[in-house]
């Protein structure tokens, strides 16, 4: 997908592969990847004695996720199925401005970018600090926006029919979720980051059983 002045881009990749060595075995992955470059993202509103700002950015986001399925019989009673999926999202924010006439006809007059001398970063608060009229006294502030989510969810499902119409199951379900702001894309380092997250585990059981009446 592309937009018109290059105010967006899309693209996506995606693919799926089934591999299955006999009846009872049946192993899935699913890799998707996505890169998003949005010239105006919304960032903050920020009140002013002179009115509201309404700050945008271009966010250069990508986003990659790994879906696995397997399913595994192994007796006509006793089945395994397994589903598990990381997901790794970061977002770059750059080229800052704030919304001047949201309606123009023209594209370019919609918005004023800041210039380098109008906005700074400060590494030490996390913040942008904006001087609109270059007189050396800071207008306004606003926090980093630029983000790295991190999720990974997985669930494995035991199942027994242990006599005809009852049955027995065990559910192991792990969820992990982190956030930062760092905004770096990187496979490697976001896998051993997810999985050095405190994993939240919960463990059920169900069974049923058939009263033949």
């Amino acid at each position: 997908y592309y937009g018109d002045q290059d105010d967006s881009r899309v693209n996506g990749f995606d693919i799926g592969t089934t591999y299955r060595p006999n009846k009872a075995l049946s192993l899935s992955v699913s890799p998707s990847y996505e890169s998003n470059l949005e010239n105006l993202q919304y960032v903050t509103t920020l009140d002013l004695d002179a009115g509201k700002r309404y700050i945008f950015a271009r966010i250069d986001q990508k986003t990659l996720a790994l879906t696995c399925r397997l399913n595994l019989s192994l007796t006509p009673d006793l089945s395994l199925q397994l589903y598990g999926q990381p997901f790794i999202s970061a977002g770059k924010y750059s080229e800052f401005k704030h919304i001047t006439d949201s309606r123009a006809r023209e594209y370019g007059d919609r918005f004023h970018e800041f210039t380098t001398g109008e906005i700074e970063y400060s590494p030490d608060t996390e913040e942008y600090h904006v001087d609109e009229n270059f007189d050396g006294v800071e207008d306004y502030a606003f926090g980093k926006p630029d983000f790295n989510f991190l999720q990974f969810r997985m669930n494995v499902v035991v199942r027994w029919e242990y006599i005809p119409g009852s049955t027995l199951y065990l559910v192991w379900s792990q969820g992990r979720t982190g956030t930062s702001s760092v905004g770096d894309f990187s496979f490697r380092e976001g896998m051993r980051d997810l999985f050095n997250v405190h994993p939240h585990n919960v463990f059920l059981i169900k069974f049923s059983y058939c009263f033949q009446l």
